[in-house]
């Protein structure tokens, strides 16, 4: 905050030059969201979405539907009409002609949409759509001319007044309606269209940019003056700013002020700022934002007063002021000097860094985290104190975790500027050893601002070469990074470029030309079913968990456990990441962590046993017969020959040192465990119940689900046979080394199913269906529960 502000004109300023909305992002996202939806529901279930039995609702077409059709299409001529002729009569031909792009760009890829998913209309609708009217037939307006209309209003909003706005959507609103009202119109083609339109004018605005009708010196000087602050001069301030457009402004007696003004840009880029670090980082201490932007500009004035009533050096906070239209004023007093990032590196003294680091331990003592606490914001006062600014990100309650990013991301910056070693003995003489020891794990690049990482990455090795040295000075050995990526980008890529490969290969594995005919014939009464059952197993689940368990453990946090199991188990093999959610559950819940993992041990052992009774049972219901067709089952000597084989090698891997270790080592120990508990369990006849009940309720549930797939596509196949093939096959997906046995569970199951004569299609698509219910819908209801789980820190 350096320079003296010159006296300027307070009329309007209003720069000709334009700037991407952070806003028109958004609606990027959320239109190709939704045009990414309505793309795979279309594909789904063609037939009735835009088939011959999609809907078509609507009054038949009549003299009063010919009346309102004929409205509809003078109204879209002069609408057009009016556009042109507003934008020659303001000489604004780049923006008609940028318009006129959009709305032929929209209208080519509606239809490229639309023929892509092409089949044939509902009769009702193409009647309709041969009837004249006043200016063409029924068939116009169409969804091609909705979605170029929809990509011209986005597009031309920043120019319109908001009266002029809501008038367009009204329109429009109105045109839909009709379209509705008569017949004429697919419900999914205009959403197809709306989601299309949307897209591509947000796609416009994003590219090319929106006319600069934020407010200047001149209104900001305005609204201060309103306010009570005797602002003379206003100018942009020469110093840069992020998540604000900085001002200075001057009064009659010499004083400044430095202004923040925050609009509703602002607002935008910091959800998606937000939402991008919530959605790849984790344990960062983010919270969510502001429910309105004036409530955010009163937390950044309040996190200040707070600060500078613990003592801390920040610019004095003047007032927050309203000004015209949507943005927001925050004022602070001027500070002279500039940011220690631009001071030259001999004028940064070790005295210099311990007072920094003295005011960031007062800070710190007051619960107050600054969440951006880098070099960029700390002023050098000419006095050579520091002063640490911009607390738009600041949290007054803050947890350990942000306390100690903070000091992770000032030490980052600071060796950027005087090296490693002087920043890490002047941040362990003010703060201590057990003050920097905290924040070494935190020193990697994901726990650092963007403008930090940059400035470590100019200096090869720098930031290992800081962990490594602060780690030293707090005592510690080779430290753990903490994890804070959720997930790899690349792993989601590849996760689900594997499984879209696989199902789609998926047919052809079967034999199968394509199963979309058959899965549009689907009894979807029967899909419903499946979910249920689907559902009931983790009810099973919860109820089995209790019963391994000696003492009492709440019910609902057990079951939203149960739910998350379906979250993290789709990213771990052989359910490794359920059975270790279990474990720490149940320890959050008041178990001792030994009993808990014998608890969730037991309940593993309960669920084999469990499976292999039912396993005897269903091969034994389904008769020989049933069994050997659906998997050639070998005969009876050979069965014994290679029990034989496996039993002689057991005993030579047992006779051995290293085999005997082993099993003493690993296996024994957990076998004695499991058996202990599942005694202690017994002596309950309930927990007992429990335990045994729960764990052959979700296997049978998980066979009631396969039953229902099956009955979705015609059935022809008995409960016990379609159990079988279910049993058999969870156990080739048991043996699979994939999360959830994908692959290896849908292979056994298709060929099962086919076995005792269910179709290949239908068989390939009652697994789909299966395996859709069972384990890729519970994944954002299991999220969800992850997160509830974590609000009420069980995990």
């Amino acid at each position: 905050m350096s320079g003296h502000p010159v006296a300027i004109a307070t009329a309007r300023v209003v720069p000709s030059s334009r700037y991407r909305h952070p806003g028109d992002v958004i609606r990027l996202i959320a239109g190709s969201t939704l045009l990414l939806v309505a793309l795979v529901a279309s594909k789904a279930a063609s037939r009735w979405l835009l088939g011959p039995d999609a809907p078509v609702g609507g009054i038949g077409y009549g003299p009063a539907s010919s009346v309102l059709t004929g409205i509809v299409q003078v109204a879209c001529v002069a609408a057009a009409a009016l556009v042109v002729a507003a934008a020659l009569w303001h000489r604004r031909y780049r923006l008609l002609l940028g318009l006129a792009a959009g709305a032929a760009v929209a209208a080519g890829v509606a239809a490229g949409i639309l023929l892509l998913l092409h089949d044939r209309h509902p009769a009702t609708l193409t009647d309709n759509l041969a009837h004249g009217s006043w200016l063409a037939s029924a068939a116009f307006p169409g969804p091609l001319l909705m979605a170029g209309a929809v990509a011209v209003i986005v597009a031309a909003s920043p120019w319109l007044s908001r009266p002029w706005r809501r008038a367009a959507w009204l329109t429009l609103l109105l045109v839909v309606v009709v379209r509705l009202v008569t017949g004429t119109v697919l419900p999914m083609e205009l959403l197809l269209a709306f989601a299309t339109g949307l897209t591509v004018g947000a796609a416009v605005l994003v590219v090319f940019g929106v006319p600069d009708q934020r407010i200047g010196p001149g209104e900001i000087a305005e609204a201060l003056r309103s306010a009570g602050l005797p602002a003379e001069t206003v100018r942009a301030a020469d110093v840069e700013a992020k998540g604000s457009r900085p001002f200075a402004a001057a009064g009659p007696d010499g004083r400044r002020w430095f202004i923040k003004a925050l609009g509703s840009d602002q607002r935008d880029a910091d959800l998606l700022y937000r939402t991008y670090r919530a959605v790849r980082l984790r344990n960062v201490g983010d919270t969510r934002p502001a429910a309105t932007l004036f409530q955010a500009v009163e937390h950044q004035a309040l996190a200040g007063v707070m600060a500078e009533r613990a003592g801390v050096l920040v610019p004095g906070v003047d007032r927050v002021v309203k000004a015209g239209g949507d943005t927001a004023l925050l004022v602070l007093d001027w500070v002279d000097g500039g940011s220690l990032e631009q001071l030259p590196a001999e004028q940064i003294t070790d005295d210099l860094l311990a007072r920094l680091w003295t005011e960031v331990d007062k800070l710190h003592r007051a619960g107050i985290a600054h969440r951006s606490l880098h070099a960029g914001n700390v002023m050098v006062d000419p006095a050579g104190r520091p002063v640490i600014a911009d607390f738009s990100f600041s949290e007054l309650s803050a947890t350990p975790r942000q306390i100690h990013l903070d000091v992770a991301e000032l030490i980052a910056s600071l060796a950027a500027l005087v090296g490693e070693d002087r920043t890490v003995s002047t941040a362990v003489k003010v703060l201590g050893p057990e003050g920097v020891a905290p924040a070494v794990p935190l020193l990697q690049p994901l726990a650092l601002s963007a403008g930090t990482r940059r400035a470590v990455k100019r200096q090869d090795g720098l930031l290992t070469r800081t962990r490594s040295a602060a780690a030293a000075a707090s005592g510690l050995a080779t430290p753990e990074l903490v994890r804070l990526q959720r997930v790899r980008p690349r792993s989601l890529l590849t996760i689900a470029a594997l499984v879209g490969l696989y199902y789609i290969l998926l047919p052809q594995l079967a034999k199968v030309g394509n199963p979309l005919p058959v899965l549009e014939s689907a009894q979807w009464a029967w899909v419903l079913v499946a979910i249920g059952f689907s559902a009931l197993t983790y009810l099973a689940s919860a109820i089995g968990l209790l019963g391994g368990v000696s003492v009492r453990v709440p019910f609902w946090p057990t079951l939203l456990t149960q739910g998350a199991s379906s979250y993290v188990n789709r990213v771990s093999p052989s359910n490794v990441g359920g059975m270790a959610l279990n474990v720490r559950f149940l320890q959050k819940a008041g178990v001792e962590p030994s009993a808990g993992v014998a608890a969730v041990g037991v309940n593993s052992l309960a669920g084999a046993l469990v499976h292999l009774v039912l396993l005897v049972i269903f091969f034994a219901w389904a008769g020989r017969s049933g069994a050997s067709k659906a998997f050639k089952l070998p005969s009876s000597s050979l069965l014994l020959a290679v029990l034989a084989v496996v039993a002689a090698v057991i005993g030579i891997v047992i006779a051995t040192r290293q085999g005997r270790n082993f099993a003493a080592r690993k296996v024994l120990p957990s076998l004695r465990s499991s058996l202990a508990s599942l005694g202690r369990v017994a002596r309950s006849p309930v927990r007992l119940t429990l335990l045994f009940g729960g764990s052959a309720l979700v296997t049978l549930a998980y066979v009631a689900g396969m039953v229902a797939s099956v009955e979705a596509f015609g059935g022809g196949a008995s409960i016990a046979k379609i159990g079988a093939v279910y049993m058999a096959a969870s156990v080739v997906a048991a043996a699979t080394p994939t999360p959830g046995g994908v692959g290896g569970f849908e292979a056994a199951a298709i060929t099962g199913l086919t076995g005792i004569g269910i179709s290949s299609g239908a068989a390939v698509s009652a697994v789909v269906i299966y395996r859709l219910a069972t384990y890729w819908l519970p994944v954002p209801p299991g999220w969800v529960c992850w997160r509830a789980l974590q609000r009420l820190g069980y995990v």
